[in-house]
């Protein structure tokens, strides 16, 4: 007999698109990029001889394909902008959601004199929104608020919380409190009834095996796969062995079939067939 536990799926919410590049800046904010980024946003309060300005710079994707951003905040002086702060922790990384998808949009960085306000959201069905706002009276930039709205699941139970202001109050030593969250997808075989799992969810192996202790432990069950975004497939033979692989790309599903089919036939598995394969990313 062959079962599924909590089952894998990725909602249309877990693709969405990547902001499109911003448009160019000034001479004067290029040239403050930090090394090895791009440009993604740039807003003025207007032509003000005394104008505000606020630039996102990107860095390009890490090993885990994640971009990272920088954000600098200007001060117009004798017709040219000048760099007043700069910080990497008030703008989110490109997966730093529960559906690991990007939370910053260039349209969502509003700049009007002697303020700037940054909203930041997931893409579920109802988001989950961080909003930070900056303002400056003759002096530094200060934070003025704050807040993070969560939505479990996209469309779940909501909870407001005020983000930690820094001790100095300055908006050059806020941070963001952004992370990736870790959403393990896990596939596991029974040998004492032949059964099999597919448990998406845990931020740990330790607590994957925690939440199916009910329906497996280690003395009869093994984990052919765990990994976070991507696609799982379990292939089965014609003496009921099961294997399984994972690929890291969501959006691939005939690869992890492909390598699992293949484990299945290095092990001289006969009538190789795929029986199930899931993709998912983030929650």
């Amino acid at each position: 007999m062959i079962v599924a536990v909590a089952l894998l799926g990725a909602s249309a919410s877990s693709f969405a698109i990547t902001p499109p590049p911003a448009t160019t800046a000034p001479p004067e904010a290029m040239a403050v990029a930090p090394a090895g980024t791009k440009i993604v946003a740039f807003a003025t309060s207007g032509s003000q001889p005394d104008a505000d300005a606020a630039a996102v710079f990107e860095s390009a994707p890490d090993k885990d394909d994640v971009r990272h951003r920088t954000l600098v905040v200007f001060g117009k002086r004798d017709g040219k902008f000048v760099p007043d702060f700069s910080n990497d922790k008030i703008v989110g990384c490109s997966k730093c959601t529960q559906f690991h998808d990007d939370p910053f949009w260039p349209a969502h960085l509003k700049v009007t004199p002697g303020h700037i306000l940054l909203e930041q959201f997931d893409g579920g069905q109802k988001p989950s929104t961080t909003t930070i706002e900056l303002a400056r009276k003759g002096g530094p930039w200060n934070v003025t608020a704050a807040e993070r709205e969560a939505v479990v699941a996209g469309d779940g139970d909501v909870s407001r919380r005020k983000l930690p202001l820094p001790a100095s109050g300055l908006a050059k030593d806020m941070d963001g409190d952004w992370s990736i969250p870790v959403v393990l997808n896990t596939l596991m075989t029974n040998s004492k009834n032949g059964k099999f799992m597919l448990y998406h969810g845990g931020s740990s192996p330790e607590q994957v095996w925690h939440a199916l202790k009910d329906d497996c432990n280690k003395q009869d069950c093994k984990i052919l796969v765990q990994q976070q975004d991507g696609c799982i497939s379990l292939v089965k033979d014609a003496d009921g062995r099961f294997f399984g692989a994972g690929t890291s790309n969501p959006r691939d599903k005939k690869a992890a079939i492909g390598k699992a089919t293949d484990a299945c036939n290095a092990s001289s598995g006969k009538q190789c067939e795929a029986i199930r394969t899931d993709c998912s990313r983030g929650i």
